[in-house]
Order: C-alpha cells, then structure tokens, then sequence
C-alpha cells in the first residue's frame, strides 16, 4: 500500500507537469485542430503516455521507506522523466506551424524546421523571425524576373518552394483581394463533404454569420491530409481553420 500511494502520488505530479506542457503546446504552437492535424497530438500522446507510465511505475518498483538511496533514485527517475519531457516537447516546438502562406489559390501550412536558416536571413525585417505563439497567416507572391523563377523552379524541385522562403513573403493584408478571387461559397463544401452537413452547420452557427457571407479555401498540410480555411467574404478574415474536404480528391 505504501508503494501504491508513493507511485500515485508521482503519478499526480506527474499528469500536473504534463497539464501544462499540453497547455503550451495546444494553445500556442498547436492551436485549434492543428494540434490533430499537423501531428502534435500523436507525438504529445506518445511521449506522455511513455513518461506518465514509466515514471510511476519506477517509483513503485524501487519505493520502500528508509531504503538507503532512495532519494538518490527517485531525482534520477524525475530528472530522467524531466528531460524526455524535454525533449519531446522540444521536437515538438521545432515542428510547429509557423506560417500559414496564401500562395495562388491556396494555403500552404510551413512548419518551423521547414525553412532553413538561410532562407530566414534573405527575409525582409518583417518576416526574418519565426513566431513563438502560433502560426502567422501571410501571403507570398512568386518572382517576376526571369532567372528568380527559374531558380525558383529549381528550388521547389528539391523541395524548398515559394512557401519555404520567407523573402516573398507579404503582408496578408496584401493578398486579401487574391484570396476573395479564389474562395469558394459554403455550398461548395458542403458537396465536397456529403456525410458533413451537421459539422457544416454547427460550424456556420459558431461564427455567428450568415452561411452567404463565408468563404473557404483549401489548406495543404504535407503527409498530414488537408484542412479547410474559412474566411470572411468582404475582407478575407480568416474566421476558422476546420478539417473538412477541400478539394475534389484528398
């Protein structure tokens, strides 16, 4: 019984250490169904169920009262914990989203490992820092110059492509009036998702707007499948990231 309650006490401190790691990550790095969608909930689980699991269960194994050392081994079993929690939750900072990216007819999801070093020191002031509480929506307009779009061309060859280089990024300000030129009506994913009308409607209901005054656009997350960006039909405001179809095949 007493290695009962010393391990479910670690246990509480433990799922408190991990409350807050969670609250950080879902509300700034991960926010809303990004946390689902771009992997931070698979990776947050996977870590915290190993450290919740382990943790306790050392302690439960090696707690006996007045046991020479015991000290010593229960902060080698919290340090252990504490770096792996660490560690993850540092991967798990390094993938972030980072920008959300207007880019011709679409959004572009870009995490923050996706944009090498160098391509962040060509940005303008503006865009040259990555964010720490959440991804920034920005626009980005491809090069005019001949040899910029040949180098461009080249560059998304190898996977680096105009949403990977912060030096075209825009305000996104600037690109309101491409996105209103290129979002659809709710009608039209409403037929892109058949089994979704009551999703649809709840969404609709939430923002508090008329289905006619709403918009959407596809959002591309690579490897992770795609997310729906509703915006606002006179300025392009985004409103909600959901995760409905956008496109005609996923």
């Amino acid at each position: 019984m007493i290695r009962l309650r010393a391990a479910a006490a670690y246990l509480l401190a433990s799922c408190f250490v991990a409350t807050a790691a969670f609250v950080a990550i879902y509300f700034l790095w991960y926010p809303g169904v990004l946390f689902a969608k771009a992997g931070g909930r698979d990776l947050f689980l996977l870590i915290v169920g190993v450290d919740i699991a382990i943790g306790p269960l050392l302690v439960f194994i090696i707690f006996v009262p007045g046991k020479k050392g015991l000290t010593f081994d229960l902060v080698t079993i919290a340090c252990l914990q504490a770096a792996a929690l660490g560690y993850g939750s540092y991967v798990l900072f390094e993938s972030r989203p980072a920008f959300i990216v207007f880019v011709k007819d679409r959004f572009e999801l870009v995490r923050a490992n996706d944009i090498p070093a160098e391509e962040l020191g060509n940005a303008s002031p503006a865009f040259a820092r990555l964010p720490l509480t959440g991804p920034r929506i920005v626009g980005a307009r491809l090069p005019t110059d001949p040899k910029e779009q040949f180098s461009m061309m080249m560059s998304a060859l190898s996977g680096l492509d105009v949403q990977h280089k912060p030096k075209y990024y825009v305000d996104y300000a600037d690109v309101r009036p491409a996105v209103l030129a290129r979002a659809a009506p709710i009608a039209r994913l409403r037929e892109l998702n058949p089994g979704s009308p009551a999703a649809i409607d709840r969404m609709v209901a939430s923002l508090g707007r008329p289905e006619g005054e709403l918009r959407f656009l596809p959002l591309r997350i690579e490897r992770r499948g795609d997310l729906a960006v509703i915006v606002d039909s006179t300025r392009a405001e985004v409103l909600e990231i959901v995760d409905l179809r956008p496109w005609e095949y996923r």
